[in-house]
């Protein structure tokens, strides 16, 4: 028999992928919204919702993501939320808000999952 031995690392990224795993599966059975949960290569883990919609998981559990630009505010907010079901719920508020925008004000003015990418490429590369 076999037993693998995950580090405090490899336990807490596993944690952060089963949240994300279970605000993505909210999403689509409740607000019919796709999302891919993803591991990025420094362990962290991020759920893609839409082009500008990207939630981040912290250390903590917690999901992080920025809430997109409206009339009465001229730049993004970094919003956040406990629990995968009240991530859910306003997620799919911003899905909504950003789905009635065209597509290519989102793609130069969004925080895209290729940022989220290049970032942690950046960090993770040597100098």
């Amino acid at each position: 028999m076999t037993v693998d031995h995950l580090t405090h690392d490899e336990l807490a990224s596993t944690a952060a992928e089963l949240r994300a795993r279970e605000l993505a599966d909210i999403l689509a059975r409740s607000h019919n919204i796709p999302a891919d949960v993803h591991r990025l290569p420094s362990g962290e883990v991020v759920v893609s919702v839409y082009y500008g919609l990207v939630t981040r998981l912290d250390a903590r559990g917690r999901f992080w993501w920025v809430v997109p630009a409206s009339p009465g505010r001229d730049r993004p907010l970094w919003t956040s939320a406990v629990t995968p079901a009240v991530a859910a719920h306003r997620i799919a508020r911003h899905y909504g808000e950003l789905r009635d925008r065209p597509l290519p004000h989102l793609i130069r003015d969004g925080y895209l999952l290729a940022d989220v990418l290049l970032d942690h490429h950046a960090a993770a590369s040597p100098i």
